[in-house]
């Protein structure tokens, strides 16, 4: 019979209390780690981002090879909590959509174009699989160029916004 394994066989938590983040000139980030390893050019990647998003942060390297994970950024000290927030801010910045306009297809692209809490943007959409739906009523929409955006809750929307999602659920 096999041995169960536990999750701490495979993944590696950090003492966050003493992980140190920064930014390099460049702005690339900077961590230096409880045994005092420092790596640049550094990713950090969400691994709850809907549920836990400033918890179970894995650490890149610029191989993209697991540091490890800080298991609360609240744990680091201020200053790395501070400039990890920051980059992982601009790393998942997800524009809220609050209205849309029209939905224009051609050419197997549909054209969207929406009013968002950032101001109005428009973009193409690939496939209908780019806009992910939760029982929320939560809706994930990716464009053709990678950018993100969210609906807190599709049901909220105005009749015309409603009915032009709709198309695409």
């Amino acid at each position: 019979m096999q041995e169960a394994m536990q999750i701490t066989d495979e993944v590696q938590f950090l003492d966050a209390s003493k992980v140190k983040v920064t930014r390099s000139a460049f702005e690339e980030l900077i961590v230096k780690l409880p045994d005092g390893e420092t790596h640049t050019s550094v990713e950090a990647v969400r691994t709850f981002p809907l549920t836990d998003s400033n918890k179970y942060i894995a650490l890149l390297d610029s191989e993209g090879e697991e540091l490890g994970i800080i298991q609360d950024i609240k744990q680091l000290s201020r200053n790395s909590e501070k400039v990890l927030a920051s980059e992982l801010q601009k790393r998942y910045f997800m524009p809220k959509i609050t209205k849309i306009h029209a939905l224009e297809g051609q050419f197997g692209v549909t054209r969207w174009d929406v009013e968002t809490n950032r101001g109005p943007v428009q973009f193409g959409l690939r496939t209908r699989y780019d806009v992910v739906t939760l029982d929320s009523g939560r809706v994930f929409i990716k464009d053709a160029d990678g950018n993100r955006y969210e609906i807190e809750n599709y049901h909220r929307l105005d009749a015309t916004s409603f009915a032009l999602l709709e198309t695409q659920m």
